[in-house]
C-alpha cells in the first residue's frame, strides 16, 4: 500500500454537493481532497461532449434551485457560473393545443380564463398562498435536522430552538401539513375547476420531479413550492439554463475552492472506506493507494456507500437494513438528439408565440393522459403515450452545439424499471419510436430526422452515475424520507454510525436537485468535528 499525505477531509464523489462541501471546508482553512470516479467532475450535473461539438446535459438540465447564498459566498460568477434566462414555456393541452406559460401573471391568467374565469381569478391567490409558506420551507433547507426521539437535555434544547426559530409556522400549520401529505391532484383540485389548469399547474410534481409517482400519490403536493424555493432578487441572478451547460456549475465550484487549496482528482475510484477502531480514517483507492483523513465525507449515495465501500462490520445491522430499505426506483427516461432544426410543434403562432421556437415544451395534454402513462408502467409496459418535457437548450445557448445544429433533450415517463424489467435494445427502440410517434401527433411536420441520439434509462443512470434505482434524489422525496428521516431515522444530521464518516449528497437533507444545500450543511457539521 502507498499512503499519500494526510488530509483534514477526503470527499468521495465530485458532484456539485461534494464540491460545495469541499469548497466551504477549504475556505475555512481545511486541507481537502475531492475524489471523482469518472473522468469529469459534476456527477449528475455534468455536461458531456458525447458527440463532437455537442455539449449535452446528460442528467440535470435546469438551473432552477441553485441557492444564491452559495453562488455569492463562493463567488461562482467569477468562475463561469451564469444563468441564461429562457422565454416562456409552452404546455400542449388536449383539445386546445399550445398554451403559452407567460411569465407575467396577468397574461397567464388570461390564458387560464379561456378554460375557467374562476380559475383565472384563483391563480394569483394560489401563488400568494404558496408564497406565504415558502419562507418556512426555505429556512428549513438550511437547518441540520435534529432527532426528535433523542431525549437528552442537549437535544431537547436544540429541539426547543428549532421550534422557536420556526414559530411562524404555527398559524399555517394545517396548510403545511396539507402540502406535505396530500397528492398534487387533490391539492390543486381545491383551487381549480378546469382539467386544463389542473394539469398545467400540477405537471411538475406529477411527472417532472425525478420520481416515479402518480398524480394521485400522497405527499407530492409540496413540490408545488419549487418555483418559490429560490430568491431570484439578488446579484446571484435568476433561473433558466446554465451557460455552457450544467457542467459549468461544478467546474466553477471547483475553481472557487482551488483558491483556498481545494484539491480535486478525476478518474479516482474509491474501493473502500478504511475504518479503524470504529472510526473512518481514510480511503483505499482502486489500485491500492491509501489516502488518510480526519474526516471521510460521502457525496455518493448512502446505499452505495454502505453496500460497497464501508466494511460490513463497521455499521450496525439495523442501520444497514434501514439504508437498504430506502425506496426510490424511478421510471423516467431521457433521450438526447442532435438535429438540424427544432421540432415544429403545431399551433404556436396562433397561440401568440410568434415565429419563435420555444426552448421548453411540455407534452402532458390531460390528467388522464399522465395517469394512463403511469398505469401502463405499473402494468409492466412502456407507456403507450409517454408524457414528456421537450427542451431545445441551443435556442437559448448557442455554445452547446456546432453552428446551425441543435440539441433536443426529452425527459419523460414511463419506462418500467427494476428487477425483471426489459432493458434490451429492442425495448429501447420501442420506447424511442413511441416518443417519436407521440411528438409527431403534435408536430405533423416533424421529419423525425436526427444526426445522433442517446437513450438514457434508469438503469443507465444507476450504472453511469451510481444513482440507486436511477434516482437523482438517492431516494424518493416522500414524507417518510424527509428532514428528520433522511436518509434514515437517527442519522439525519449528516453523520453516520461510523465516527468520522459523513454524508454530503442527495441522500441527506434536503435531498436531490442542484441546490448545493446538502454540501453546505454537511460542511458546517464536519467543520465542528475537526
Amino acid at each position: 500500500m502507498v499512503a499519500t499525505a494526510n488530509y483534514d477531509a477526503v470527499i468521495i464523489g465530485g458532484g456539485h454537493n461534494g464540491l460545495v462541501c469541499g469548497a466551504y471546508l477549504a475556505k475555512a482553512g481545511k486541507k481537502v481532497l475531492v475524489l471523482e470516479r469518472r473522468d469529469i467532475l459534476g456527477g449528475a450535473s455534468a455536461t458531456e461532449e458525447i458527440w463532437p461539438g455537442y455539449k449535452v446535459n446528460t442528467a440535470a438540465h435546469m438551473l432552477s434551485l441553485m441557492q444564491p447564498k452559495i453562488v455569492l459566498d463562493l463567488e461562482l460568477q467569477k468562475f463561469g457560473y451564469e444563468a441564461v434566462p429562457v422565454p416562456p414555456g409552452v404546455h400542449l393541452v388536449e383539445g386546445v393545443g399550445p398554451v403559452v406559460l407567460w411569465k407575467e401573471q396577468e397574461r397567464l391568467c388570461a390564458e387560464f380564463a379561456r378554460f375557467s374565469k374562476r380559475d383565472a381569478e384563483a391563480y394569483p391567490k394560489f401563488q400568494a398562498h404558496l408564497a406565504r409558506m415558502a419562507p418556512i420551507f426555505r429556512r428549513l433547507l438550511w437547518q441540520v435536522p435534529i432527532d426528535p426521539s433523542d431525549m437528552s437535555p442537549r437535544n431537547l434544547l436544540r429541539l426547543a430552538g428549532l421550534g422557536w426559530r420556526n414559530r411562524d409556522a404555527l398559524p399555517v400549520f394545517h396548510d403545511l401539513m396539507d402540502l406535505v401529505s396530500m397528492s398534487v391532484h387533490d391539492y390543486v383540485a381545491r383551487w381549480f375547476d378546469s382539467e386544463e389548469v389542473r394539469i398545467i399547474v400540477g405537471y411538475y410534481p406529477a411527472g417532472a420531479a425525478g420520481q416515479s409517482t402518480s398524480i394521485h400519490t400522497p405527499g407530492t403536493a409540496y413540490l408545488l413550492l419549487r418555483n418559490h424555493m429560490r430568491d431570484g432578487s439578488n446579484p446571484a441572478g435568476g433561473t433558466g439554463l446554465s451557460r455552457g451547460g450544467m457542467g459549468t456549475i461544478p467546474t466553477a465550484i471547483a475553481a472557487s475552492g482551488a483558491r483556498f487549496g481545494l484539491e480535486t482528482r478525476t478518474g479516482a475510484e474509491v474501493e473502500e472506506v478504511i475504518v479503524e477502531n470504529g472510526r473512518a480514517v481514510g480511503v483505499r483507492m482502486v489500485g491500492g493507494e491509501v489516502i488518510r483523513a480526519r474526516a471521510v465525507i460521502s457525496n455518493a449515495s448512502s446505499q452505495h456507500l454502505f453496500a460497497d465501500l464501508v466494511p460490513k462490520s463497521a455499521a450496525p445491522e439495523d442501520f444497514r437494513r434501514a439504508v437498504t430499505g430506502i425506496h426510490g426506483t424511478v421510471t423516467n427516461f431521457k433521450i438526447h438528439l442532435a438535429v438540424e432544426k427544432p421540432i415544429p410543434f403545431a399551433g404556436l403562432k396562433e397561440a401568440g408565440y410568434g415565429d419563435r421556437y420555444p426552448v421548453q415544451v411540455t407534452l402532458a395534454p390531460s390528467l388522464s393522459y399522465v395517469e394512463k402513462a403511469y398505469a401502463d408502467m405499473r402494468s409492466g409496459r412502456i407507456s403507450e403515450r409517454p408524457y414528456m418535457t421537450v427542451q431545445t437548450p441551443t435556442l437559448a445557448d448557442r455554445t452547446l452545439a456546432p453552428e446551425g445544429k441543435h440539441i433536443i433533450s426529452i425527459y419523460g415517463g414511463h419506462f418500467p424499471a427494476g428487477a425483471g424489467s426489459d432493458q434490451t435494445a429492442a425495448a429501447r427502440e420501442q420506447l424511442f419510436e413511441r416518443v417519436m410517434d407521440t411528438i409527431a401527433l403534435h408536430a405533423p411536420d416533424f421529419d423525425r430526422h436526427w444526426l445522433h441520439r442517446q437513450i438514457m434509462l434508469p438503469s443507465d443512470y444507476e450504472e453511469i452515475f451510481r444513482l440507486p434505482g436511477g434516482s437523482p434524489h438517492h431516494g424518493d422525496l416522500t414524507f417518510d424520507q424527509l428532514f428528520f428521516r433522511r436518509p434514515v431515522r437517527g442519522y439525519a444530521d449528516y453523520t453516520t454510525p461510523v465516527q468520522g464518516l459523513f454524508l454530503c449528497g442527495a441522500s441527506a437533507h434536503p435531498g436531490g436537485g442542484v441546490t448545493g444545500v446538502p454540501g453546505f450543511n454537511a460542511a458546517r457539521v464536519v467543520q465542528r468535528s475537526l
